[in-house]
């Protein structure tokens, strides 16, 4: 399972990471200027001692602790022990620390400064730190180390007090935003946002409700479309299908083929009415359904194949039909126009090949196999169109199963009409 990261989180820990780290930089920094600090007062005393002190070869002198030598063999055998070789530049400095722990002053120090004198004279200045000597110093109460630890800790509590503090002052107003959006409904759309205290998120307010507003106004004008263009249909189709019976029973001498043409012109009459009647039920989100009444699957199966066979005229294609008696109580316009669009569109879609269609209980599957990959090819550019789009926005308003899944070489489509929503 993928971890998403939080944006609160990682903001805190970046900024808490970078707090320590620039703690301990400038606490890095102010060590090693201390030092060099140090060093630089005890390489201007050591230089003080040589010019006010002379010393010649064999006899050196000393003042204030500072050893003053004219010759490197003139140098305390125990600062050479452990600088062996003299500075070779003038006024170089030489440094041995041998450390203690962080909580003590170093157990020993040992240094040695070139200083050119009068007449080109070098001289060679030592001084030696030994702790159990020298370091006589006690501290009252708590250790200096210590405190410096107590102090950087303390600022390290207040860093992150302060940065939780900014984190929720800037988080609150974001989670805000996220529950006004969640809850933003048309009804709250002509509302102004409310006030989220920072000049970017109620920019980013005013975005959300300006295209969740555009989004609205777009849907209804698509509704309103598909109703009043259901509406104006109802007319016509009306029209067609009285002179249709007109027509029926003025030539009652029509030959075989002019009453199957009649007959097809009359079912496609009644599958527009029922069209028509199904999208201006779809424009209407809490219409009631249409009235449901038993409908044989096998049977419409049958009809629908019998009346869209016009669609593989002139084409080398094979329907395998396969079905079985079963009645199921549903609205019949629906239903027929699921079963017309899948078995249309497997019609369409197949140049050469075998369409399937398998009915079982309630479940019916349908597939085209085209024979070659190329006629699949061809085909795969006209599309599904209007059809298939009825059909997912019907299944899914009436609680049927659908599935389509496309192969190689076609498509299988799977409906069940007995899964209803709860």
């Amino acid at each position: 399972m993928k971890i998403r990261i939080s944006l609160r989180l990682y903001f805190l820990s970046a900024m808490l990471m970078l707090g320590i780290a620039m703690v301990t930089g400038f606490s890095v920094l102010m060590m090693n200027y201390f030092v060099e600090g140090m060093d630089t007062v005890l390489q201007i005393n050591m230089s003080n001692a040589a010019e006010n002190t002379i010393a010649k070869d064999g006899s050196p002198a000393t003042i204030l602790n500072y050893h003053v030598a004219t010759r490197w063999q003139d140098v305390p055998e125990v600062i050479r022990q452990n600088i062996p070789n003299p500075p070779e530049k003038p006024f170089g400095f030489i440094k041995v620390i041998d450390e203690g722990n962080w909580f003590e002053p170093p157990d020993a120090g040992y240094f040695v400064l070139r200083v050119n004198g009068k007449h080109d004279q070098n001289y060679y200045v030592s001084h030696l730190f030994v702790k159990d000597e020298e370091c006589t110093i006690e501290h009252e109460g708590l250790h200096p180390f210590l405190w410096i630890g107590i102090v950087g800790i303390t600022s390290l509590i207040l860093f992150f007090v302060l940065l939780i503090l900014m984190i929720r002052s800037m988080a609150d107003p974001v989670e805000q935003l996220g529950a006004w959006a969640k809850d933003l409904s048309v009804d709250k759309l002509h509302h102004s946002p409310p006030d989220f205290r920072y000049n970017e998120l109620n920019k980013l307010a005013q975005i959300i409700q300006h295209s969740l507003n555009s989004v609205h106004i777009t849907l209804q004008r698509e509704h309103d479309f598909l109703r009043h263009a259901s509406h104006e249909l109802r007319t016509p189709i009306t029209v067609l299908r009285g002179n249709i019976d007109l027509l029926k029973k003025i030539n009652s001498t029509n030959t075989s083929k002019e009453i199957a043409i009649i007959d097809r012109i009359e079912r496609a009459g009644l599958t527009m009415g029922d069209l028509t009647e199904t999208l201006l039920w779809l424009s209407r989100e809490h219409e009631t359904p249409p009235f449901s009444e038993i409908i044989f699957l096998d049977k419409l199966l049958k009809e629908l194949v019998n009346e869209l066979k016009y669609l593989l005229q002139g084409k080398k294609v094979e329907i395998v039909f396969n079905s079985s008696p079963y009645q199921i109580e549903a609205p019949r316009a629906a239903c027929r126009m699921v079963l017309s669009n899948l078995i249309r569109n497997a019609f369409e879609h197949t140049q050469t090949g075998t369409v399937f269609i398998e009915q079982l209980n309630a479940q019916i599957l349908i597939h085209n196999r085209n024979s070659n990959i190329q006629a699949k090819i061809e085909e795969s550019g006209f599309g599904f169109g209007l059809g298939l789009k009825l059909t997912e926005k019907l299944t899914h308003r009436f609680g049927w199963s659908y599935q389509s899944k496309t192969t190689e070489y076609g498509h299988n489509v799977e409906v069940n009409f007995d899964i209803a929503k709860s």
